[in-house]
């Protein structure tokens, strides 16, 4: 039986970097170990197996935290209170400004509620924002370019950056996949971090809209720190730990529309 959970060294390793960064991709692996990515796969499904890890779409994380969500199945999980928080932070947003609109169907269901205004320009590096805003009239919707990456058709990289920062937003429209109780606002792939840090430097306002499950949730890299956002729209109040990372009036929840 012994025998049988001796890890190979590219295990232990695969194990390790799972501790330390809580969530790790199958491409960054096979990158890192020169190797293919069934290869990378078919070590995870055997750290799952043996319960050191535990195997997500796209990657691994530690057993019951870091757990990175299709995009379909992050789109069917608390559809009604992303609806809500869509509702308010449109809410927030005037006829006549320009916003950056992130990606995630938290964004998605934001882009829905917009669909309300008169007169707005969007950018935005979601194929499928733009989508849903297409023949709005009085909307004007400009995708950022840059690569494709993911199954939610977002685009990234220096491309992407360098058209948003040729803009002066009213607001960012920030999402991400975890808040923790420090204020560590969390994402999973850092060249989706890098252009919604890109796009808060030239806003106005910024906005961080979040379902109350990424309060549960870890993820492996930091997007900002809870109080660099002017704004928190989310469908419940945050826990205790995080209530002194921001103003209470700087929370936005349903009761409040």
């Amino acid at each position: 039986m012994l025998e049988e959970t001796v890890l190979n060294d590219r295990q232990s390793q695969i194990v390790d970097r799972v501790e330390r960064l809580g969530f790790v991709t199958i491409e960054a692996l096979a990158e890192e170990f020169r190797v293919s990515s069934q290869t990378v796969r078919r070590e995870i499904i055997r750290l799952d197996e043996l319960g050191l890890i535990q195997r997500f779409h796209g990657g691994a994380g530690r057993r019951g935290s870091g757990e990175r969500l299709s995009h379909e199945v992050k789109r069917q999980r608390e559809a009604d209170h992303k609806a809500h928080i869509g509702a308010l932070m449109a809410s927030r947003v005037q006829d006549g400004q320009s916003i950056f609109l992130d990606v995630g169907t938290t964004a998605e269901a934001t882009a829905q509620a917009l669909r309300n205004k008169k007169r707005l320009t969007v950018v935005t590096p979601s194929a499928n924002i733009a989508q849903i805003l297409l023949n709005v009239p009085g909307l004007e919707i400009i995708l950022t370019g840059g690569r494709v990456i993911g199954d939610d058709l977002s685009m990234a990289g220096p491309i992407a950056i360098a058209h948003v920062v040729k803009h002066r937003f009213d607001w960012a429209i920030i999402a991400c996949s975890a808040i923790e109780d420090d204020g560590a606002v969390l994402d999973f792939d850092a060249e989706k971090i890098a252009l919604k840090q890109a796009a808060m430097e030239v806003s106005r306002r910024q906005a961080l809209i979040a379902d109350s499950s990424k309060f549960t949730r870890s993820a492996r890299l930091e997007i900002a720190r809870l109080d660099s956002f002017d704004l928190l729209v989310t469908d419940a109040p945050p826990p205790v730990p995080l209530r002194s990372r921001i103003d209470s009036e700087r929370v936005l929840l349903p009761g409040d529309l």
